[in-house]
């Protein structure tokens, strides 16, 4: 998602604002997807002093599975951003400044995945499955078939008595 800056270089103290949504590939985390594949942006870019400060809202609507009962769970976030785009970006601080052109998808990518919870519920006083509703009650077993089926290297252990 390149946006050109040219113009609010020009200018220190210019604004821009950006709402809409937009598609960005790579936002699956586990078998977390995002739902409708787009986010909704509400973001201001503004010069300052040879760099470009970014600050808002983005917002996804996620689907995840409940880590109790394993249904699905829709739930959206809404994380609000402020980052600086600058052309010597410190490490894992501040993001680079290509020329007159800044890079909004690593930016947006990783405020999105790291507003997605850990283990999510469905709701709070999920118990998990239903008993039986996944794993039925195992099936009887004929006692002569599991005798026919003794592995007879433990058959020292039948004279043993509890």
């Amino acid at each position: 998602m390149l946006v050109p800056v040219a113009d609010l270089l020009a200018a220190p103290g210019r604004r821009r604002e950006l709402e809409g949504s937009r598609v960005l590939d790579g936002l699956a985390v586990g078998g977390a997807v995002i739902a409708g594949d787009a986010v909704e942006l509400r973001l201001t870019l503004e010069a300052q002093a040879g760099r470009i400060i970014c600050s808002g809202e983005v917002r996804a609507c996620w689907e995840l599975e409940c880590r109790r009962c394993l249904g699905p769970v829709r739930f959206s976030v809404a994380p609000t951003v402020t980052e600086v785009f600058e052309a010597a970006p410190a490490e894992g601080e501040t993001f680079p400044l290509d020329g007159e052109v800044v890079d909004l998808a690593p930016m947006l990518r990783e405020a999105v995945l790291l507003s997605v919870p850990l283990a999510p519920l469905c709701d709070e006083a999920c118990a998990g499955p239903a008993a039986g509703s996944y794993y039925g009650p195992l099936p009887q077993e004929d006692p002569q078939q599991a005798e026919e089926r003794r592995d007879p290297r433990w058959a020292a252990l039948d004279d043993f008595q509890p």
